[in-house]
């Protein structure tokens, strides 16, 4: 059974995701550097007592503010323009790069992204189809849902004939914890032509 989707199609590990593009602020305005340094001392850590430790918190917050940006702002638009080439050819950017955060244990996955395409009538720019990426991966999710909202971004913004989405990810949740194995993740989406 899939995950269910918000009014923005998006979703978060396999629960539904309450906040939509346009919302405005999600879940406050980040974490909060005083939830940390009381986090850290919860596990052993007093940030006033060993100096290595003074600017764990804040630093911690600042990158998790960045990691998950993306419930927070916008998703914004593809810059497309107009497709001048022939049908069945096709468009490919590889090497994207992926950063995103686990939604279960709130550890990093990295990797790359592969998009396909073969346009109808518009093209977007690498930039454009890169940053898209970057920005749904802010959003803490399983790979396989971020995938799916990247092509499913993509769909309704090029109206390709068909579209395939590849993100190879190593997981450190699967590394650091767990089996504590590396292996590479591959996840697909594919989107044919109707009709």
């Amino acid at each position: 059974m899939s995950p269910k989707r918000g009014r923005s199609g998006r979703t978060n590990g396999g629960a539904t995701e309450s906040h939509a593009p346009g919302d405005g602020p999600a879940r406050g305005p980040g974490p909060d550097v005083q939830a940390l340094e009381q986090f850290l001392r919860s596990i052993g850590i007093d940030p006033r007592l060993d100096p290595e430790y003074t600017k764990t918190a804040e630093l911690a917050a600042a990158f998790l503010a960045e990691r998950t940006a993306g419930l927070r702002e916008e998703i914004r638009p593809l810059q497309t323009a107009r497709y001048r080439g022939h049908p069945g050819e096709t468009v490919a950017l590889e090497e994207i790069p992926v950063y995103g955060l686990c939604p279960h244990h709130l550890v990093p996955y990295f990797g790359e992204a592969q998009v396909r395409y073969a346009p109808r009538s518009k093209v977007a720019g690498p930039s454009s189809i890169a940053r898209l990426v970057r920005d749904l991966a802010r959003i803490p999710r399983i790979q396989e849902n971020l995938t799916q909202a990247i092509a499913d971004h993509l769909e309704r913004a090029l109206e390709p004939a068909t579209l395939e989405v590849t993100v190879r990810s190593r997981h450190l949740c699967a590394e650091m914890r767990g089996v504590e194995q590396r292996v590479q993740f591959v996840t697909e989406a594919r989107r044919a032509e109707r009709g």
